[in-house]
């Protein structure tokens, strides 16, 4: 396995994302650096339209060597970065519910979780619980770095 260093918290908020913002998310497995590559830049790159290559915005065109490095890639240097489904992260929440001591708490949660909107009411409830808020903040977040150094294990990095 290589040892890389990496920037966990990044790809933890990358994997959590719902909406990839019109880019996608690749991780070097040579660096271990995140590339975030906007798909007009890879569409012009990978359509090798001159006219537009050079229609793109200026900081896009400073990503038009690293686009051609990533379709050129037969090697797998570049990963694109799994996302989470959401059914997951709500399944966090109820997993963190059910280890609430504090009753009243737990029913309120038990609530916030039901129907459209959970994941709002579910933070709602918790802000008026400022210990609780903060020991879900760290449940969660251990959470998604053990699930970012798994997925960085299956591809065959090890972070430092």
């Amino acid at each position: 396995m290589k040892k890389l260093k990496v920037d966990l918290d990044d790809i933890a908020f990358i994997m959590e994302m719902s909406d990839d913002f019109g880019s996608v998310k690749l991780f070097d497995t040579e660096t271990g650096e995140v590339i975030d590559m906007p798909d007009e830049v890879m569409s012009a790159v990978e359509s090798e339209d001159e006219e537009k290559i050079n229609g793109l915005p200026e900081w896009e065109k400073e990503l038009v060597e690293a686009a051609e490095r990533v379709l050129s890639d037969d090697a797998g240097r570049y990963v694109e970065i799994p996302r989470k489904p959401s059914y997951e992260s709500y399944n966090l929440m109820v997993e963190f519910a059910s280890s609430v001591k504090d009753r009243r708490l737990m029913e309120k949660l038990d609530i916030a979780l039901d129907g459209k909107g959970a994941f709002r009411r579910f933070k709602n409830v918790l802000s008026a619980y400022p210990e609780e808020e903060k020991r879900w903040y760290t449940f969660k977040n251990e959470r998604l770095r053990q699930e970012v150094i798994e997925w960085l294990n299956s591809i065959g990095i090890e972070p430092v």
